[in-house]
């Protein structure tokens, strides 16, 4: 964008060095003159003022982000006081903490956009060509390396642990004719993954991540007994939460000589290694059981819908069973919902919904392809949650939010067992996350098959 602000200053500067008197930059103004009046057209500190924008481009949002942190670091200290001359927070003060909190949230969130948006892409190829461990390892057939891949280069993982040797890669069949083979390896199918894209997400540098919850909220105020009267005392109370770092992972050995096969092997890394290591991912995020190693899912933490909601009679569909779970969220003061998780079969059932005109409720499929919305909720179709099931939820960091430690790794090594004897080595490819639901209110679940 400075480039760009930079490129409209050079061509006014030239414009301006056009329409400048002989006599230099700092001369007076030109004139049109017409009897006795004369209006002046152009002046250098007018070209300067009309540059300083275009040139300097906008505040920068790091600085109005530190000038957040700094007001807010003011309010705590305030709030610190009132709570230990008070006993309590007034509902003026932490509203106005609140709200500088999501601004600051919205700020940091479009510095990290900025800093992904300004990072230069680099192809899997060129990040292998240019890893000095992985050149070493072809080199001296031995050893071990790794190599980290971000989400851009990287797409599926593995799926078998079966050996891949050269018998596996396949040859021509002997005879009079020739037989051609396409390089590279056809996939097999493989759903859009989209739950990780619907909710917020940062960098973390700590395996467990705490959080401080309210426990029991203020109370609303009431008006002075009068004169003399004792006010009423409020009070407030907080919970410590906590979600532990999860590490999802897979490896596959493979034959030296399929290594030697770079282009093969680096074709199969682009369109395959971290895929299932990221449908693993997805999984977990909706449906996580929270014990053992799983992640806490969206799924298993949110509410119940509420079918006393429904009509008893029966006379309702899928909208109506969404709207009225958005009814739930927004009666319950939580964060207003952004998306809508749902099966394609029921998203379908949906989509088909038809009038007793015979009329498509959500538009005619011959019309102009838009973004569908139920709503204003973001539809997620996925077949990683099961068919009749939804989920209505938010995806602001205020409700939830993703913690990365590691992103997508992939190690490549000959100490596993035997390997280095029988010419084999291991491809690991692993990540390492944690799920964050500060609002589990604000996510509402339930099933269309259910009814009051």
């Amino acid at each position: 964008m400075r480039f760009k602000n930079f490129l409209w200053g050079l061509l006014l500067l030239v414009i301006g060095f056009l329409v400048l008197p002989e006599s230099g930059l700092a001369a007076a103004p030109s004139f049109v003159t017409s009897g006795a009046h004369s209006v002046p057209i152009f002046h250098w500190d007018w070209l300067m003022a009309a540059l300083a924008p275009l040139i300097l481009g906008t505040v920068d949002i790091a600085e109005e982000f530190k000038g957040l942190q700094a007001e807010l670091k003011t309010y705590f200290e305030k709030a610190g006081e009132q709570q230990k001359t008070q006993g309590t927070i007034t509902t003026e003060l932490k509203s106005k903490i609140d709200a500088l909190q999501m601004q600051a949230d919205a700020l940091d969130k479009k510095l990290a956009e900025r800093h992904a948006a300004a990072a230069p892409d680099e192809t899997l190829g060129q990040t292998l060509e240019k890893h000095e461990g992985l050149q070493h390892l072809l080199k001296v057939k031995s050893g071990s390396c790794v190599i980290e891949l971000d989400t851009k280069q990287t797409r599926q993982l593995f799926e078998r642990k079966t050996v891949i040797d050269s018998s596996a890669l396949g040859f021509p069949t002997p005879g009079v004719l020739g037989a051609e083979r396409i390089e590279g390896i056809v996939p097999e199918a493989r759903g859009m993954l989209t739950i990780r894209n619907a909710l917020s997400s940062r960098p973390t540098t700590q395996p467990l991540i705490y959080f401080v919850r309210v426990n029991s909220p203020l109370t609303i105020a009431s008006p002075q007994q009068g004169d003399g009267h004792t006010k009423k005392e409020n009070a407030l109370t907080f919970t410590t939460e906590s979600e532990r770092v999860r590490t999802l992972a897979t490896w596959i050995p493979a034959s030296k000589q399929a290594l030697e096969d770079f282009t093969e092997l680096l074709g199969f890394l682009q369109s395959s290694l971290p895929y299932y290591v990221d449908l693993a991912e997805e999984q977990q995020l909706l449906s996580g059981s929270g014990s053992g190693e799983d992640l806490n899912g969206l799924i298993t933490q949110a509410t119940a819908f509420d079918t006393a909601l429904l009509p008893l009679s029966g006379s309702y569909n899928r909208i109506d069973v969404i709207g009225r779970a958005v009814q739930q969220i927004t009666t319950a003061s939580e964060i207003p919902p952004t998306f809508i998780v749902l099966h394609p079969a029921d998203w379908w059932s949906i989509r088909l919904t038809k009038d007793t005109q015979g009329r498509y409720i959500l538009g005619d499929p011959m019309g102009p392809v838009t973004q569908q919305q139920l709503f204003g909720l973001t539809p997620i179709i996925t077949n990683n949650i099961a068919s009749g099931t939804f989920l209505v939820g938010s995806g602001l960091p205020v409700a939830s939010e993703i913690r990365d430690r590691m992103g997508m790794t992939v190690e490549i090594a000959t100490q596993h067992e035997d390997y280095f004897a029988r010419n084999l080595i291991a491809i690991r490819a692993e990540k390492r996350l944690a799920l964050v639901v500060k609002r589990a209110a604000s996510y509402i679940t339930g099933t269309f098959a259910t009814s009051p």
